[in-house]
Formats: structure tokens, C-alpha cells, sequence
């Protein structure tokens, strides 16, 4: 019987030892990784599908911080690569990127990040390791899934705490500055994509201050909003309304924020749903005149309110 108490002690701490590890080691990211090659010739079929293995075990693999993330807590995300051209191992893609955030006690995902970086270009050939690294410049392919995966984990956490994401941008910027050193392709400078719409700008405005606004919504959006919709669904629409209102503000001094683009691509068929199912809660007149002064490019959705 003491034996067996032994045992069964030992057993018990070495399962411990393994709970332990597992979430000690956890990364952040659950990624889904798509790739498109319709538009090239399909005889290359195997680098491309070798090319979302090994972008899948990065994305997966990776740890991209220093805190432990268990599967409940893993971010879901997209990355959807369609291939423009292929040649001697070049690729040209455009990348359409994507996360989620869970409501609090809700199974409901809401899209959080949405981004499209287009005419990226880098190379990679049949199974070559992608390998990053903090201190250097290993490679375009690094370097880019790196960068977004940081700015995923940065987003993720500014919804829950605000201001939390900026150690994750500023991670993202030095990343951006390592590879616009080195690497030959344009599109890690700031007239890439006609100078407005690219990965230059989009983390220059999230550790800018003049930006501290839109942070400021989406952290509210999520915390005081769609978190409390299973509690008291009248308070959230109304402190959702108010978030957006604060868009007013914003609009006097930077109507065309990248970070206004994004809350409105990833969140317009959202903030429809959520009022049109609550018409009996919210002026909904109200609602609309906000929407479309701050968000005219929806308007035709806005109006149907």
C-alpha cells in the first residue's frame, strides 16, 4: 500500500510537470492558412502546397511573446494568400489577414482584425525552413508572418485591456525597419501601395498618440459592448453606440485613419445585425445619422436600418 501511494504521488507530480510545460510552452495563434493559386500554372502545385505546410507550422509553432496562451485563449486567425505570379521560386501574393475575438461567456466570434496587403513579393522554394529571428532580418516570408502575427496578438489584447497591444506594435515596427533595411522588396516602405494602405502606415498609426482614440473604441466596443450582451443587452447597445459616436471626434482631425478602415471592414455587417435585431432598444434614427457621417461608405447598409 505505501508503494503504491508513492507511486500514485509520483504519478501525480509528473502529470502536474506535464500540465504544467504544456501551458508554460503554448503559443498564441490558431491559425487557418488558405492559398489561391487559380491565377498561375498549376503545374507547381507541389511548391505551393509545401508553401502552406511550412507557413502553417510557423504560424502555429511560434512563440511570438513570453506568456503562456491555452487553447481557450488561443487567437483564431486567416491568412489567405492569393497567388499573383510564380517564377524561380518568387512569388507575388496578395495576403488578405484575419482574427477573432470570443464575447465574454458567448461561443459568438467577432471579426477584430481585417487587413489586405497587396503585391507583396518574396521567395521561397520547396522545403525551406522559415526561421525568425528578434535580433535579424532572416527573410521577407519571416519577417511578414511575424509582423502580422504580431499585430494579431497586439489587437487581441487591446480589446481586453487597453492599450495592452502596444509592446506587440512596437515589435511589429521593428520588424518592418529590419526588413526595409535589407530586404529589396518595396512593400515594407511607406509609398507602397500608393503610399496610404500598407504595413507602414498601419503600425505607424497604432503606437502613434494621435491614434489613441480608435484604440480607445475598440477596447470599449468589446468590453463595455458585445462582453456584456449576454448580461444587459440594453446597456451594451447603448455603450456600443457610444463607442462609435466617439468616431465623431476622431473624424475632425483624421477622417482617413487606417484604423477607422479597419474597425468599419471588419465590423460593418456586425454593427447592422446588432441594431437591426434591437430596433425596439436604440433610436435607431440616431444610430444612422452617426453611421453614415462617420461611415458614409456603408451608407447603403446604414439606410436599412
Amino acid at each position: 500500500m505505501r508503494y503504491l501511494k508513492i507511486y500514485l504521488k509520483k504519478l501525480l507530480t509528473c502529470s502536474l510537470f506535464v500540465i504544467f510545460s504544456i501551458k508554460l510552452y503554448s503559443q498564441e495563434l490558431n491559425a487557418e492558412v488558405v492559398i489561391n493559386y487559380d491565377q498561375v500554372n498549376q503545374t507547381y502545385n507541389e511548391i505551393f502546397e509545401d508553401f502552406k505546410r511550412s507557413t502553417f507550422n510557423f504560424l502555429n509553432t511560434t512563440r511570438f511573446s513570453n506568456e503562456s496562451y491555452n487553447l481557450i485563449q488561443k487567437i483564431d486567425c486567416n491568412f489567405i494568400f492569393t497567388i499573383v505570379n510564380y517564377e524561380d521560386n518568387q512569388f507575388v501574393v496578395n495576403l488578405d489577414v484575419s482574427s477573432f475575438r470570443t464575447g465574454y461567456e458567448s461561443s459568438y466570434k467577432s471579426l477584430n482584425f481585417n487587413f489586405r496587403d497587396v503585391g507583396i513579393n518574396f521567395s521561397y522554394q520547396l522545403n525551406e525552413p522559415i526561421i525568425f529571428s528578434y535580433s535579424r532580418y532572416t527573410s521577407d516570408l519571416a519577417s511578414l508572418l511575424s509582423f502580422y502575427s504580431k499585430i494579431i496578438i497586439g489587437f487581441d489584447k487591446d480589446s481586453f485591456e487597453l492599450n495592452s497591444g502596444f509592446n506587440f506594435y512596437s515589435d511589429a515596427k521593428s520588424i518592418l525597419d529590419k526588413a526595409s533595411n535589407i530586404s529589396s522588396s518595396s512593400t515594407w516602405n511607406p509609398t507602397s501601395n500608393g503610399g496610404r494602405v500598407n504595413k507602414y502606415w498601419l503600425v505607424d498609426n497604432l503606437i502613434s498618440n494621435n491614434y489613441y482614440t480608435i484604440k480607445n473604441i475598440n477596447y470599449n466596443y468589446y468590453r463595455n459592448g458585445l462582453d456584456l450582451m449576454t448580461i444587459n443587452r440594453k446597456v451594451a447597445l447603448l455603450n456600443i453606440k457610444n463607442a462609435i459616436n466617439m468616431f465623431i471626434e476622431i473624424n475632425r482631425y483624421r477622417p482617413n485613419s487606417i484604423l477607422k478602415e479597419i474597425f468599419f471592414q471588419s465590423k460593418n455587417d456586425e454593427i447592422f445585425y446588432i441594431f437591426n435585431n434591437d430596433l425596439e432598444i436604440v433610436e435607431i434614427d440616431e444610430i444612422k445619422l452617426i453611421l453614415n457621417k462617420i461611415s458614409p461608405f456603408y451608407s447603403n447598409k446604414w439606410n436599412k436600418l
